[in-house]
């Protein structure tokens, strides 16, 4: 039997726009503290925080992202914006889509983190992590 639920049964109670998202005009030295200080791999990147409802996803920095432009030589990298840095490819899911199928998107597209997206609307994030939790895969 499977142990797969949908996503918005992760995303109960989730604070992800203070948490999982940062403006893209953010410094990377701060997108690093607020990872570190939340433990998390990623944050969603948006063309303006303070507005929630009129704000647009445009991508998402990973610690994949920090650690290959570091490894390419970049100095300086703290002062650099987000967006100078961040992956412009979002791969997202729905509410509605299994832990399953969520697993799989993420294994095909060698990610740990998607956006949960309702139509245009950043409703949450879900990491592989999460959803081991979620289906019991790992114990707290």
């Amino acid at each position: 039997m499977s142990k797969s639920k949908k996503i918005k049964h992760y995303l109960a109670g989730q604070r992800y726009w203070e948490v999982f998202v940062v403006p893209h005009d953010e410094t990377v030295g701060h997108a690093c503290e607020i990872m570190e200080k939340n433990r998390i791999g990623a944050l969603i990147v948006v063309d303006n925080k303070t507005d929630i409802e009129h704000s647009h996803v445009i991508g998402i920095i990973t610690e994949r992202d920090i650690v290959k432009t570091i490894a390419h030589h970049m100095h300086e990298i703290e002062d650099k914006k987000v967006e100078e840095i961040m992956s412009n490819k979002l791969i997202s899911t729905t509410p509605e889509t299994t832990t399953d199928d969520a697993i799989k998107l993420m294994v095909e597209n060698q990610i740990r983190h998607l956006a949960v997206m309702d139509d245009e609307r950043l409703v949450g994030v879900i990491s592989m992590r999460d959803i081991f939790y979620s289906v019991n895969y790992l114990s707290n």
